[in-house]
């Protein structure tokens, strides 16, 4: 046997292995990205808690008013969760609303039974805002009636309508919402409920934008609120988190379906307060703007992206409303994301270089060339148009938001801390959007004294112990640091912060209380919130 047969023959189990290896990186790589990009086929069971809740067991509860009652029963007894995934609670139930009869029906029944009542839509509050322990929550997803007035620009809707039936509403009669938060999967009455904000920076908030409130007391009586009638119900509904009145509808403001032009700079954020005074404040031009901060390594909380959306004068008919687009391949980049430094860094770069190519626009041709034009064209339904399917993953974690209303010459300050308190903590901080809330003079929470830069922070965390307590140290210091400078935190996510952090923030909230306990007399709304914070709480 020659020498080169035998070294070729060494050489076939090398390649043997070689392949194998290579056949198994490309096996393991599909399963990686399959893993990642894939929707769940299922939801959640969401069975861990932070901090641990109880089970249904621990209620002691009998169940026979439910028998005998006109209500439709969706659920007796079990458990329930928000979108955060860590607050399983047991309830006495959950009743379908479809009606105001039912909405008084169940009333009746609580108050009959002395149990709490939280009006729930789809329970995205991370807090436990939309449910009580052994409390019957009422689903008033039902009721979802929506009737539009062209004259007068407005429309009334149900408060169980999530905004992508309105805007499937509105887009055919070439209207749009004037204010609402930046998806559509919510409903009316949540996003009224938390005076939510959104990409439009001009109202800022949803609450400038309500003319009026349908409101069933908890005695069955429905009142018409708005600012100039019954003033003080009015404000305490708004941003009341269920806790005075349940919305019954809701007449707002709507406004023609432009199409604007998309626009993106980058800067550091250094820059920012400058920039914001320059280009945005009192420009007629900008109809919505937001802006996105780097978690690249390299960049971390500096570099800038800032996205207008600009009035323009091309005569461009607005497209209309489609199904979301590249679902799978946005969810593969953000569960890489969640991976660590290197996944932020493909994700930040992803985006950054990608993204124009991949936004909803209008397709128009350049008169000049002829050729496909550059600057991307969309409606303003089209980019309120986001459902965010690609945050529903396979993976066993969760997505944890924070907001803070922070001052603009006070963010550069801010967002030194933020940094410093993300590295110290080693919280997983995925995504940071600024958006713009104005001064608010009506509802009774106010989290904008004054004109105010919103950082809206998206965590990322393991559905365990450890992850779950570093959070909630980030979040104390994140709230002693926004309270340093003048600024304010959003109530409806998890409660993690002190009394004393929520009345140096709202020194409002005993004055809110009062007029729960006014609206409210018999205590029969409630949530886990308000009795963390409540006046029955100190007792």
């Amino acid at each position: 046997m020659s020498e080169g047969a035998s070294i070729r023959r060494a050489r076939r189990p090398a390649r043997r292995v070689a392949l194998a290896l290579l056949l198994a990186l490309v096996v393991a790589s599909g399963v990686f990205v399959y893993r990642f990009a894939a929707a769940p086929v299922e939801e959640r069971p969401c069975l861990y808690t932070y901090p641990l809740q109880g089970d249904a067991a621990d209620l002691n509860i009998a169940y026979e008013s439910l028998d005998g009652s006109p209500l439709t029963v969706l659920q007796r007894g079990g458990v329930i969760n928000d979108a955060s995934c860590l607050n399983r609670t047991p309830v006495y139930a959950i009743v379908e609303i479809r009606s105001e009869e039912a909405l008084r029906a169940a009333l009746t029944l609580a108050r009959e039974n002395s149990l709490k009542v939280t009006p729930a839509g789809e329970r995205h509050s991370m807090g436990g805002h939309s449910f009580s322990r052994g409390g019957l929550v009422l689903d008033m997803r039902g009721l979802d009636a929506i009737r539009v007035d062209r004259d007068a620009m407005t429309m009334t809707v149900g408060s169980g309508a999530t905004w992508k039936k309105v805007q499937a509403v509105l887009d055919p009669m070439g209207l749009a919402v004037k204010a609402m938060q930046s998806i559509n999967i919510f409903t009316v009455g949540g996003t009224l409920s938390v005076n939510a904000h959104g990409v439009a920076h001009d109202p800022g908030q949803i609450a400038p934008t309500v003319r009026s409130l349908r409101i069933m007391l908890t005695s069955g009586e429905v009142l018409t609120a708005s600012p100039t009638q019954n003033a003080e119900l009015f404000g305490a509904v708004l941003g009341g988190y269920g806790l005075v009145g349940i919305i019954v509808d809701a007449t707002l403001d709507i406004v023609p379906n432009d199409v604007y032009e998309w626009r993106t700079e980058y800067i550091d954020f250094g820059e920012f307060p400058e920039h914001f005074r320059r280009k945005v404040v009192g420009n007629p031009d900008v109809a919505l703007m937001y802006a996105r901060l780097s978690i690249a390594p390299d960049t971390y909380l500096a570099e800038t992206a800032v996205h207008t959306y600009l009035h323009t004068d091309l005569d461009i008919p607005p497209e209309p409303l489609g199904p979301p687009v590249k679902v799978a391949l946005k969810r593969l980049i953000f569960n890489v994301s969640k991976t660590g430094g290197a996944g932020r860094w493909i994700r930040w770069n992803v985006e950054k270089h990608l993204e124009p190519g991949v936004h909803t626009c209008i397709e128009r041709v350049d008169e000049a060339t002829g050729k496909p034009a550059e600057a991307c064209v969309a409606s303003r339904n089209q980019k309120m148009n986001q459902s965010m399917e690609y945050l529903d993953t396979r993976l066993d974690d969760t997505n944890i938001l924070q907001e803070y209303f922070i001052p603009l010459d006070e963010t550069p300050a801010f967002i030194g801390g933020l940094r410093r308190i993300a590295l110290d903590t080693e919280v997983n901080l995925v995504n940071v959007t600024l958006r713009i809330v104005t001064r608010d003079t009506v509802t009774a929470l106010p989290y904008a004294k004054d004109d105010r830069i919103a950082f809206v922070l998206y965590f990322n965390q393991k559905l365990e112990d450890d992850d779950s307590r570093r959070l909630e140290q980030a979040t104390r210091e994140l709230i002693d640091l926004a309270i340093r400078h003048g600024g304010t935190f959003y109530l409806p996510y998890q409660l993690h912060y002190s009394p004393q952090q929520l009345r140096a923030a709202y020194p409002e909230v005993d004055r809110f209380f009062e007029l729960k306990r006014r609206f409210d007399p018999a205590g029969l709304l409630s949530n886990a919130w308000y009795e963390k914070y409540g006046p029955q709480s100190a007792n």
